[in-house]
């Protein structure tokens, strides 16, 4: 081999040998080792999302009673609510009973929530109201729901005769959009009041709200009167102490649940124990639903489908305004009564 092809030979080991090293600082040679996946946040992984609500309910009292431990020599009896949720209907009312009743000290009366018959009775003891009841241990609260309460002018009265120390919670939604939340229900469950007509598009709906703005307070229909607050707030406010009334705002529930169920805990006097752990955020509804207690799989347990979250039908700035206007007056008399404001009329 003569001299000018050694030192080609050279020249050529010596740029494979820098060749290796640069690959293995540049990280270029990849060695057969164990390595992590990379990093998926937890709201980006996949949910198995089930929409049923009676599965909701048996995970609910699922949670409810692995957790509740009954004293000794504990009984379980019948009573009469200790807590009833007033209303109002369109505004959340299921969603918090069901929620609340993932506590362990919360028992709710299942569906059908209400009490059938009222809260009137001709016998001291109330038995009709009672055999409704879900039984509890002593240190258990009875829950039922009852979305008209808050507007039926009689009730107060009644529900301080049968038990004077109940604890009353009303769920409140901005007056506007829960009139229409209830309008598009009813074009789907029943005819309209005006004509007897379906509200079957835009225009329908719109000719519907000049219609129920113009109608004399005495007269109003019920599904107008179930989102003025302050009468009912009022009446109940002069039966009741305000330390034994609780009032939510629907959007607080809706996006900060756990939040409002603390409150809820305080109000009530019991443990702290509802938690981030029991909810989990259905990015494809925009609301919360239930964490199946699962270490195998990743499932939420919602409502069904069309469970309140039904497209609604196109509503104009102008006519939505129109009826923020009307309802304005009730909704700042309702914020006095209240001693706070929501962020409704902006």
């Amino acid at each position: 081999m003569d001299l000018n092809t050694k030192y080609l030979c050279f020249v050529v080991l010596g740029v494979f040998c820098l060749g290796i090293v640069y690959s293995v600082l540049s990280g270029g040679i990849q060695y057969n080792t164990p390595h992590e996946p990379p990093q998926i946040s937890d709201a980006k992984r996949h949910w198995n999302i089930i929409n049923n609500s009676a599965i909701l309910r048996e995970v609910i009292m699922n949670i409810h009673n692995i957790k509740y431990e009954v004293k000794e020599e504990d009984v379980c009896i019948k009573t009469l609510p200790d807590c009833i949720i007033i209303g109002v209907g369109k505004s959340g009312t299921r969603e918090l009973i069901d929620f609340m009743s993932i506590h362990p000290n919360i028992v709710s009366k299942s569906n059908p929530y209400q009490i059938r018959g009222g809260l009137q009775s001709d016998q001291s003891e109330y038995s009709n109201v009672i055999h409704q009841m879900p039984c509890r241990y002593s240190d258990q609260i009875n829950t039922i729901k009852a979305d008209a309460y808050l507007q039926q002018r009689d009730k107060p009265a009644e529900i301080f005769a049968m038990n004077p120390k109940v604890k009353l919670i009303a769920i409140v939604r901005e007056p506007a959009s829960r009139l229409i939340s209830d309008l598009t229900m009813s074009t789907k469950a029943r005819k309209t009041i005006h004509n007897d007509r379906y509200i079957s598009n835009s225009k329908d709906m719109k000719n519907r709200i000049k219609y129920l703005v113009n109608i004399p307070y005495k007269e109003l229909p019920v599904q107008v009167y179930k989102s003025i607050y302050d009468d009912g707030l009022e009446r109940y406010m002069k039966v009741f102490n305000k330390t034994q009334i609780l009032v939510i705002e629907s959007n607080d529930f809706k996006y900060t649940p756990v939040k409002v169920l603390k409150r809820v805990e305080q109000f009530l006097g019991i443990k702290s124990f509802l938690s981030d752990e029991y909810f989990v955020l259905n990015t494809q509804k925009g609301y919360y639903c239930i964490r199946k207690p699962d270490a195998y799989t990743k499932t939420m347990v919602c409502y069904s489908a069309t469970r309140g979250h039904s497209k609604q039908m196109h509503v104009d700035k102008k006519d939505l305004e129109s009826l923020k206007e009307y309802f304005r007056p009730h909704t700042e008399r309702f914020f006095k009564l209240l001693g706070r404001r929501f962020d409704w009329l902006n």
